[in-house]
């Protein structure tokens, strides 16, 4: 009977932590170098949320797009700014400035 409990224990616990689910918070800055950093590794599955802060007004970005995600956001000087992207499944998440010229990528492997 002892044995049948422990196993009951030792099973409800890996249940409960396979379905606690990874978060990652991403902190993305955008000086006149572009963003920093501008190639972000990610695990499958992992639900990631950017927090991008524009430090500089020497820069044409003052918004970021991901159009894998449909969003566009604006990125007002020294104020971060929360972008929550879910679960993020294997593959390049782009990301760009609002014009296209300045861009980045989360690589989900």
């Amino acid at each position: 009977m002892k044995s049948l409990v422990v196993c009951f224990l030792l099973f409800s616990s890996s249940i409960a932590f396979a379905s606690a689910s990874k978060s990652k918070v991403i902190e993305l800055k955008v000086t006149e170098n572009g963003f920093e950093p501008n190639a972000i590794d990610v695990e499958p599955g992992t639900s990631v949320t950017l927090k991008v802060t524009r430090e500089t007004d020497a820069t044409c970005a003052t918004a970021i797009q991901i159009p894998s995600k449909n969003l566009k956001r604006d990125l007002p000087l020294n104020r971060s700014v929360s972008i929550e992207l879910g679960k993020l499944e294997k593959g390049e998440i782009r990301f760009a400035c609002g014009m296209d010229m300045l861009s980045g990528k989360i690589l989900v492997h």
